[in-house]
């Protein structure tokens, strides 16, 4: 669990298969940032901690980051949050649900004392976000940005729409920054200094 001068915690569950969930409450308020094996320990967490489940995040459609999310939304009814250029992704999960709301690049919603903004990370896939909480020094960051590395890229384009993300991201998101992964450790921005050399690229 992490605290700072907000009102604020994360607690994060790793899956079976090595897969990062989290969820954020501040103020009574929760949301969970992808939703993959983990549903009876988020569940039981939310329920233990009385509040209440406002987002359901996802930084990207693939089965392994929202294969929870049908249950958890029919548990809580908490507003399904994807970016515009996921739909194709989700639709070919075959997934029944549609969006709740529609995210774009640099949109912000709300929780609690705390405000969450969106950032599109092309290059895994075409609409993978990052959620990015300055307030609270935090960056959840899913398969776009990994400790020592980044997620996997398909082909040229992939790999384009990747670079131009974490340059992205090494101008814009401060040393000090803790980078929550979709997979494997988390890190922090100042420690991966190999992003930084991307600025010459």
């Amino acid at each position: 669990m992490a605290k700072n001068k907000y009102d604020f915690d994360v607690r994060r569950f790793v899956s079976s298969r090595d897969k990062n969930q989290y969820l954020l409450v501040s103020r009574g308020e929760a949301a969970v940032i992808d939703v993959s094996d983990s549903l009876g320990e988020i569940t039981r967490t939310v329920d233990d901690m009385a509040v209440s489940l406002k987002y359901l995040l996802i930084t990207h459609a693939h089965q392994s980051h929202l294969q929870a999310l049908p249950e958890l939304k029919r548990i809580y009814d908490a507003s399904f949050c994807l970016h515009e250029y996921e739909f194709e992704l989700l639709r070919s999960m075959e997934s029944s649900l549609e969006p709740d709301q529609v995210l774009n690049d640099e949109d912000k919603l709300r929780l609690g004392d705390i405000e969450i903004e969106v950032l599109l990370t092309a290059g895994h896939t075409k609409g993978s976000c990052c959620y990015y909480i300055p307030g609270a020094d935090a960056l959840f960051s899913g398969s776009t940005f990994l400790k020592r590395g980044y997620g996997k890229i398909w082909g040229p384009k992939s790999m384009s729409l990747m670079l131009f993300s974490l340059k992205r991201l090494s101008y814009n998101i401060p040393a000090n920054t803790t980078i929550y992964t979709g997979s494997g450790d988390l890190t922090r921005m100042g420690d991966e200094g190999w992003i930084q050399c991307l600025r010459s690229v």
